[in-house]
């Protein structure tokens, strides 16, 4: 434009020591329509001077020099048309540059709103696979449990009919002694009535002495019986005498696993207890855990009170920058890709506005620009400075609102503004599912606690069931070491065998308990750990809150002292022809730049 203006502004050789010392016209503001008024003005200023310089030439030179006049003039005239044919063709060729590079941005636009769609869609699948995931996993954990309380049922079942095998048996082993208490009291009237046939025959014999002859026979027939009946007799009791014997083994074997059950089952009460105490450092952590949600909570009730007794639109958009915000930490690839466009952007405006001013334009938007960029390269080279974007956009919207026409680009900002807003309220739907996934994890991690709590009662019952077992088996061996041993002992020993198989399995039954609970356990503490994670995210969340808060209050600030001193360095006439135009750009272009602050913030 500099070349252009000294182009026009550029006065005949024979007039070039008048026109030198013309002063300029003002700055355009910027934008087409201020460099046509310029044009304008310097045309204006040219005829006046040239009817100036015409008037003392005709009075001082006369009618003979009226045709050189003349021819002069008809010269600079030429002169003038070419020149202005010239800008005019200049014009439309800038004219038609900025069409295609509006377009081109149109383009991009369109591009990168297209690929922001793409993303959110994919993030969505994203979430709905993982609420697929977690619901899967808690229909495991349901069968899981559902699985454990049929094989506690059926724990329940076999030890009730243990309890009645028991039962059984002992009333069979009473009977057995009793019978055998028979049997020992008939064998004993047995000895006693041979040991008085014994004296009896003595008797008979000592009286029939004479008579040998006679009754030879009978005593050798007698004394081969007796004979016989001491050998039965002495075999038997050789064998109640190993029986015996076998007995006594037999109940010091028993005496060893008595005292094995007994160390087994003091180690299993220890176990208990230490389960106990973990149990109840765990439901402490709960609790606390509890707290600091309960807290959290009332936070979040208190920011969804302020923001319904929120009013004014600026308030209810600052509300959706904080729950968009809310998503920072699942969107960063996507928010570093959004910098860098915007970065792009940014150099495009730009250029774009350094080609429409020229290289000669000093106004107050070049010097903000600079100061920014001071302060951008302190800070990251691909961090749009702060407010800066805004001001470029404002100006390219001043450079080309004569251009183009005024309702087609409000209209597509409207759609840019609307698009934005979905965007915000599909955020805030994702962060109130995900609340709801946090809730659904504390009501299984309260489910899986009360398990735990049932299944240590369950521990308590088998071991109290275990201690009466041992009782049984005592009371068994004190009756094994005062009843005498006989021939039907080893059915009771058999039934001793049995019942101590069944013990054994019911001891392997108490193990894979205890392996249960130790698997509730450390998915009670998984989910422990996994309500700390998302506590650390809610106050994650917190903190970026207040950060976006402070920031967009400082930016506010920092706006209303830049505005008065934005266009300090235009004269006076051109202030009071871009005014109105400025001050409704700034109306227009308020609602962009909150939208803006919360990407350059992010």
């Amino acid at each position: 434009m500099s070349a252009f203006r000294y182009a026009i502004s550029a006065p005949p050789q024979s007039d070039s020591d008048r026109m030198e010392q013309t002063p300029e016209p003002p700055e355009p503001d910027g934008g087409p329509g201020g460099l046509g008024v310029a044009l304008e003005e310097e045309l204006a200023m040219l005829a006046g001077q040239r009817e100036e310089d015409a008037g003392p030439s005709a009075a001082e030179s006369g009618v003979g020099g009226q045709e050189a006049d003349l021819l002069s003039l008809f010269r600079q005239k030429e002169k003038d048309l070419v020149l202005a044919a010239k800008l005019g063709k200049a014009l439309l060729e800038r004219n038609q540059d900025l069409t295609k590079q509006y377009e081109k941005m149109n383009k991009d636009l369109n591009e990168k709103l297209e690929h922001l769609e793409q993303e959110k869609h994919e993030l969505r699948r994203r979430l709905e696979r993982r609420e697929g995931e977690w619901e899967g996993r808690v229909a495991e954990l349901e069968t899981d449990v559902q699985q454990l309380q049929g094989e506690l049922e059926r724990h329940q079942v076999q030890l009730r009919e243990a309890d009645r095998d028991k039962s059984r048996a002992v009333s069979e082993l009473s009977e057995q002694n009793q019978r055998l208490l028979e049997q020992l009291s008939r064998a004993s009237e047995v000895e006693r009535q041979l040991s008085t046939q014994v004296h009896a025959l003595r008797d008979d014999f000592r009286e029939k002495s004479v008579s040998t002859n006679q009754h030879m026979t009978r005593l050798e027939s007698l004394q081969a019986e007796q004979g016989v009946e001491i050998k039965m007799l002495s075999e038997r009791k050789r064998e109640l005498e190993r029986r015996v014997s076998a007995m006594m083994e037999e109940t010091e074997q028993l005496q060893n696993t008595v005292e094995d059950l007994r160390e087994r089952t003091l180690l299993l009460e220890r176990q208990c207890h230490e389960k106990d105490l973990q149990l109840r450092q765990s439901q402490l952590e709960l609790q606390e855990v509890r707290l600091s949600h309960r807290q959290l909570s009332a936070r979040l009730e208190e920011l969804t009170e302020e923001r319904s007794l929120s009013l004014s639109p600026q308030s209810a958009s600052l509300l959706t920058e904080i729950e968009q915000s809310m998503e920072q930490e699942e969107q960063e690839q996507e928010r570093e890709q959004l910098r860098l466009q915007l970065w792009e952007a940014y150099c495009q405006v730009r250029s774009i506005c350094s080609q429409l001013r020229g290289n000669d334009i000093t106004d107050s938007a070049l010097s903000t620009d600079s100061s920014m960029d001071e302060s951008s390269e302190t800070s990251s080279a691909k961090d749009v400075p702060t407010g800066s974007l805004h001001a470029s956009l404002l100006e390219l919207r001043r450079l080309t609102q004569n251009l183009l026409d005024g309702n087609e680009s409000t209209g597509s900002r409207r759609s840019d503004e609307e698009a934005l807003e979905d965007q915000v309220r599909k955020l805030g739907e994702d962060l109130r599912a995900l609340r709801d996934l946090y809730e659904l994890e504390q009501e299984q991690a309260r489910r899986s606690q009360e398990e735990v709590l049932q299944l240590h009662n369950q521990v308590a019952l088998l071991t109290v069931e275990a201690r009466s077992w041992r009782e049984e088996c005592d009371h068994l061996q004190a009756m094994a070491e005062v009843h005498e041993p006989s021939e039907q002992l080893q059915s009771a020993i058999r039934d001793r065998d049995e019942a101590i198989s069944k013990k054994k399995a019911v001891e392997m039954e108490l193990a894979k308990c205890k392996i249960d609970i130790m698997s509730l356990n450390s998915q009670l503490l998984d989910a422990i750990q996994q309500k700390l994670n998302l506590s650390q995210q809610l106050e994650a969340w917190q903190d970026d809150m207040h950060r976006v808060i402070d920031q967009q209050l400082m930016d506010k600030h920092q706006d209303e002292w830049r505005s008065p001193y934005s266009f300090s360095g235009a004269n006076g006439s051109s202030r009071r022809s871009s005014g109105p135009s400025s001050r409704r750009a700034d109306r227009l272009s308020d609602r962009d730049k909150r939208l803006f602050s919360f990407f350059k913030k992010n």
